[in-house]
């Protein structure tokens, strides 16, 4: 195995949510750590740090010679800039090395406020391209966390295509949902993900609906809840492919895990540096599945496989599989070794904990405490009993599962790596000596950042008398660096005659020397505040005109099938008193676009078309595709078809969607310069945070959703391959979703979410009741918004016009938005939500 040739030394990027996880991570080897305080952050639900910490936990980390990245990757709303800012500069003053952002507006007021702060563009930003990437590099960013759903060959590509360091997770639990995409949280319990609220719908139990039936999926219930990434025989590939940060997941987790990760990764990363073949014994992956686990994958790092990134059985950690049960006698199980422990001694003691697997994991599991464990005459057999023994029906144990759930002794193993303080990373010391015999001793340390320090001692040096200060003596004394920092690099003697230097002397500039480094490092840690007013700046610099004259309120429908563009049509050829301004087109096939175009344009109605919400290396031809019809606007759903319509098709209109997730006038203006002629506000605005966004911004260039159902996940899985089919990915698996519908019955509610599939076989779980601002239609109109969105999922053409008709009559005045709502709420079967408008 040759060495690995890198641009930048790679770096292990480690999770903390606590102290005793900063302490593990910096223990076993992490050059970087990323944790949350205790507002904007993507886990609210860690314990996090406050900020009267952070220059304690910056102290820290520094003080190991680790990087300090404080993760501030949520969407901030208006209101909350002015905090925002202040927690901005908070973070510049205690010497922080990199903010981790999502929000667009919050990147440009850190460049304006601290730009020395580093940027990195969160996994939430949903990069997936070059373009992606290249944007975040202009926005500022000094590194941009990919999509987990990225391949190796789509990173390399992305690499070969871009400048900016690129950062991926290589360890830990995957969303089903691309992050910074997911508003399963915020439709169903109005607890955003893209604010650090995850309520983990992914995670619970679903039915799968095909054609209105039910079908039998056997033991598998988890249908969108992925097993966890374990890509440590990947960091090779990864690094050739230009990765130069390798993220371990986990601020949620424990320190035990953060131990066994950060530990079994920096001899990944190590071994593929120095051309060493990376072989964890079994020890090490079994360390590593009781740390946390729901089974292991590569993820999407070899491209999709949708036999294996889902198991569904279970959603939560089951630790690790010992066998299976094939007998059960007065209380004793008799358990078969899984093949994988054949040939090792089998990893259970007494005391360990263990779970009977009937995959039941929402109820009560049967297990318990081992002890007592008995050889029998079957050599992949033993026999187990239990604290307290065990009460369980024979016939529906046998066979099942069993897992390790619990090993004290792995526990006390990884929480004694980190019980010492330990500085695993030493910064090495080059020293300089100088003197001669009568005269002053100087010394001066550097260190390799350039910092330095000098030490004198007045003396004077006197002649030996026997041996004289040789090198040997100076790497003794000054070698003594202990629990500092640093290490001893070179040293170099510019000694006159033969000096007699006492050893105390050299122990005491050595000690100097190292706390002046310590105090200079820290000074040169701190992130200048370039501007204290920068909001206030970026605020006068957005224009809000004054309407000059009355503009009519219009109507947008969004239809995804041809039925549904026709009824749009007739609709709007049948009514004066509103006005259609455009037809959005979200088309499955994106092939049948070029008949829709035909239609809108026959009727005279402008009419756009939808790119997808993620475009990935060699995916351009759907964008080209939309283009070559010749619509009058696109539909612009990231960055990375921003970009690509701008170049190819200068002269389109452009219309910014909610996915580009602009919750705040600094990004929403960003987006327009960026050439939008108008954009949907994000979704995870309420009432008020939107009032707030409309009065900060050019109102009539935003289109406000009106109606829709809202969309939940955006995935990579297709639960149409994995659970209809046995193909791994879209060349394989016989396009089930041509012929069947498919919606996800959850098991608790009995809600029914329809599943939408588009032409990058990526999958949409929608909300199964429509969203309506119908009650606030009036108060925007009066706020001079002028378009409104509706978006039709599976409505009929006669369901299509009549929604059509309510909220025409609204905006043409002839009815109440109260009214509307109420009629709408009792004629639809499945119910109507305000969703996240929040009314009162």
């Amino acid at each position: 195995m040759q060495e690995v040739e890198t641009k930048r030394k790679p770096e292990l990027l480690a999770p903390a949510g606590d102290w005793d996880c900063l302490k593990a991570a910096a223990a076993n080897g992490a050059d970087a750590v990323y944790f949350g305080l205790d507002q904007f952050n993507a886990r609210h639900r860690a314990t996090n740090f406050t900020l009267a910490e952070l220059p304690k936990v910056v102290a820290f980390l520094h003080g190991h010679n680790i990087r300090a990245f404080v993760a501030f990757n949520i969407l901030i709303f208006s209101e909350e800039l002015k905090e925002a800012e202040r927690y901005l500069q908070e973070i510049a003053r205690a010497g922080v090395d990199a903010v981790i952002i999502q929000d667009l507006g919050l990147a440009k007021l850190a460049r304006l406020a601290v730009p020395e702060l580093e940027i990195h563009a969160s996994t939430q930003m949903t990069i997936s391209d070059s373009r992606g990437a290249t944007f975040a590099e202009e926005l500022g960013a000094t590194q941009a966390v990919l999509a987990r759903e990225m391949s190796i060959e789509q990173i390399a590509k992305i690499s070969e295509e871009s400048t900016i360091p690129l950062e991926v997770f290589v360890h830990g639990a995957l969303c089903v949902a691309y992050s910074g995409q997911c508003l399963t949280s915020e439709a169903l319990g109005g607890r955003s993900a893209n604010r650090g609220q995850c309520a983990q719908a992914c995670r619970m139990p679903y039915e799968m609906i095909v054609d209105g039936k039910q079908i039998n999926l056997g033991d598998k219930a988890y249908l969108l809840s992925p097993q966890d990434l374990a890509g440590h025989d990947q960091i090779a590939e990864l690094i050739k492919a230009g990765v130069t940060c390798f993220k371990i997941e986990g601020r949620l987790k424990g320190a035990a895990y953060v131990a066994a990760t950060t530990r079994l990764y920096r001899e990944a990363i190590d071994c593929a540096i120095e051309g060493r073949p990376f072989e964890p014994d079994k020890i090490q992956l079994n360390d590593l599945t009781m740390a946390f686990s729901r089974g292991f994958t590569p993820g999407f790092l070899h491209g999709n496989n949708h036999q294996k990134l889902v198991r569904g059985r279970f959603p939560k950690s089951r630790g690790l599989l010992l066998g299976r049960i094939i007998d059960l006698k007065a209380g004793t199980l008799f358990l078969k070794i899984d093949k994988e422990h054949l040939g090792h001694p089998l990893p259970l003691q007494i005391g360990d904990g263990i779970v009977i697997d009937l995959a039941k994991p929402e109820e009560k599991e049967p297990g318990g405490r081992v002890v007592e464990i008995q050889k029998t005459k079957i050599s992949d057999v033993v026999e187990i009993r239990l604290h307290g023994g065990i009460e369980v029906n024979k016939q529906e144990v046998l066979d099942a599962p069993v897992w390790k759930t619990d090993d004290p002794d792995f526990r006390k193993r990884m929480e004694s790596s980190f019980a010492r303080d330990l500085v695993v990373h030493r910064a090495p010391l080059d020293f300089k000596l100088d003197c001669k015999i009568n005269a002053p001793l100087h010394v001066e340390a550097i260190c390799k950042d350039g910092t330095s320090a000098k030490a004198t001692w007045e003396g004077p040096v006197q002649e030996a008398n026997q041996r004289p200060f040789e090198l040997n003596d100076a790497k003794e004394y000054l070698g003594r660096l202990g629990s500092t920092p640093f290490s001893l690099g070179t040293i170099e003697l510019n000694i006159q005659g033969n000096a007699m230097i006492p050893p105390a002397i050299l122990n005491k500039l050595r000690r100097e020397l190292v706390d002046q480094l310590i105090d200079a490092r820290k000074s040169n840690q701190i992130r200048p505040i370039v501007s204290t007013n920068a909001l206030e700046q970026l605020r006068e610099q957005i224009k809000v005109p004054k309407p000059s004259q009355h503009e009519s309120p219009s109507l947008i429908p969004l239809v995804r099938n041809h039925g549904q563009l026709d009824a749009v049509i007739a609709w709007a050829k049948s009514t004066q008193s509103t006005k259609i301004s455009m037809i959005h087109c979200d088309f499955e096939d994106t092939k049948l676009y070029k008949e829709a175009v035909t239609k809108a344009n026959l009727a005279g109605i402008p009419i756009s078309l939808a790119t997808l919400r993620v475009i990935k290396p060699g995916e351009d031809g759907f964008l080209t595709q939309a283009i070559k019809y010749q619509p009058d606007a696109l539909l612009i759903r990231s960055i990375s078809a921003l970009r690509y319509a701008k170049q190819h098709a200068p002269s389109l209109k452009l219309i910014g969607d909610w996915s580009l997730n602009c919750v705040n006038e600094i990004s929403t203006r960003m987006m327009l310069d960026e050439g939008l002629e108008r954009i949907a506000p994000g979704n995870d605005l309420n009432w008020e945070q939107l009032k707030q966004l409309v009065m900060r911004s050019e109102p009539r260039a935003l289109e406000i959703g009106a109606h829709l159902h809202m969309p939940m996940f955006h995935m990579e899985h297709c639960v149409f391959a994995a659970f209809l089919s046995e193909g791994k990915d879209h060349r394989d698996c016989g396009r089930p979703c041509e012929t069947h519908k498919v919606s996800l019955k959850d098991r608790s509610t009995g809600a029914e979410f329809p599943v939408g599939v588009d032409s990058g076989c990526r999958n949409t779980v929608y909300n199964s009741m429509p969203q309506s601002a119908a009650e606030y239609l009036k108060r925007l109109i009066e706020m001079h918004v002028t378009h409104f969105r509706i978006e039709f999922l599976r409505e009929s053409n006669l369901e299509v016009q009549k929604i059509l008709d309510g909220y025409g009559s609204v905006l043409s005045g002839k009815n109440d938005g109260k009214n509307l709502w109420q009629n709408l709420r009792a004629s639809n079967q499945v119910g109507l939500t305000r969703g996240t408008f929040n009314l009162l």
